[in-house]
């Protein structure tokens, strides 16, 4: 057993009213096995209710993607319900696993962070073609026995698999000049992307687009037109397109070359995210330059120990506005110092503390403004 120090700046609740507080708060919260601190305390409706001010760019929010998801034993750094209390958004880099896919463990961890922490979790990918991550395996069988049966080489039974994916999907002509036939099946697939989120009860989805460097498996059905294509059919079920009234919606993200996206896919996305790694300061901008869309990271595959440029990223404000956020890849290799999460929780303070200046300055000078009108 482990009793794990959680910074957290507590908003604490006064009537229907919620009001943020700048000072942070130490509070010790018991971590027992995989499902741990039970009890619905008034903590964590606290802590919900400080996540719920992040909602519409309220506030930057705290991300990283998570890349060793395994909550069983007593090693506590596989746990998503060991991450520091102030995560709002964490990338499932792991792994995002099916409701029949999912263990118990699993799904135990996962509900606690999503229902008593309020932890909002995405399934991730490196989307390179259609189909990817979506496709049933069983088209794969009369292939691959022929192919075992005729002496297929790799190459010839990679090609007859690609084929048959495209045919699953309905690009059945494989003529990339047939783009209402392509754009169909993109349009099906996107369906397939956002549905699953709901039947396996994740948060949204986190597109990582780095084309060349990237990938390794692209077969030309996305590309940097196909791509948007795809965004704005993923916009009819989730992100922000989805959800006109504002009353809530799975977030759709974007990751790795995010300048390559035209303005107008501003209004599909909830949040860009740019790997600054080794960077003080973002590497890439929003499409439209919109600040408090911009999630700022670091790597913690090759700084988790150090924490890199992470701190510094979190004290980063653009020249107008705040920024959307700040996080890290791999940042549950930061459980590995000591105390565990030490770059992180450090972090998400700052990213808070520099937002919360700049806010009293806006505040401070819009108070001048109206006494100069007097």
């Amino acid at each position: 057993m482990k009793t794990l120090k959680k910074l957290l700046y507590i908003i604490p609740l006064l009537g229907a009213m919620i009001t943020s507080c700048t000072d942070v708060e130490n509070i010790e919260v018991e971590h027992i096995g995989g499902y741990n601190t039970l009890g619905d305390s008034e903590y964590y409706a606290n802590l919900r209710a400080y996540k719920e001010t992040a909602k519409n760019y309220g506030r930057p929010v705290a991300f990283g993607w998570f890349s060793n998801w395994a909550p069983s034993g007593v090693m506590r750094k596989g746990y998503l319900s060991s991450v520091p209390d102030s995560m709002d958004i964490i990338s499932m880099w792991s792994g995002a696993p099916g409701r029949y896919e999912i263990t118990e463990a699993q799904k135990a961890d996962k509900e606690f962070a999503q229902k008593v922490k309020g932890i909002k979790l995405l399934e991730v990918s490196l989307l390179s073609h259609l189909g990817k991550g979506r496709t049933p395996e069983h088209i794969y069988d009369e292939i691959e026995k022929q192919a075992a049966e005729e002496g297929w080489s790799d190459s010839e039974l990679a090609a007859a698999k690609k084929y048959a994916r495209w045919d699953f999907w309905g690009f059945k002509s494989h003529n990339f000049d047939n783009t209402e036939e392509l754009n169909q099946a993109l349009a099906k697939y996107a369906k397939a992307l956002c549905d699953s989120l709901f039947v396996s009860e994740w948060d949204g989805f986190d597109i990582d687009w780095e084309p060349g460097s990237g990938f390794n498996d692209s077969d030309g059905t996305l590309n940097q037109t196909t791509i948007e294509f795809l965004v704005k059919e993923m916009g009819k079920y989730i992100g922000p397109k989805s959800d006109p009234e504002g009353k809530g919606h799975k977030l759709l993200c974007i990751d790795g070359h995010i300048r390559y996206f035209s303005p107008e896919m501003e209004e599909y996305v909830d949040y860009w995210i740019t790997q600054s790694y080794g960077s003080s300061s973002p590497h890439q901008y929003s499409p439209g330059n919109i600040p408090e869309k911009l999630i700022i990271t670091e790597n913690f595959e090759s700084y988790a120990t150090s924490g890199g440029r992470l701190l510094q990223q979190a004290a980063w404000m653009p020249e107008e506005g705040y920024k959307g956020g700040v996080g890290a890849y791999r940042f549950d290799n930061d459980y590995d110092n000591a105390p565990d999460y030490k770059w992180m929780r450090q972090a998400i303070q700052i990213n808070q503390q520099v937002f919360n200046e700049w806010k009293a300055n806006q505040e401070k000078n819009n108070t001048n403004h109206e006494s100069l009108k007097i």
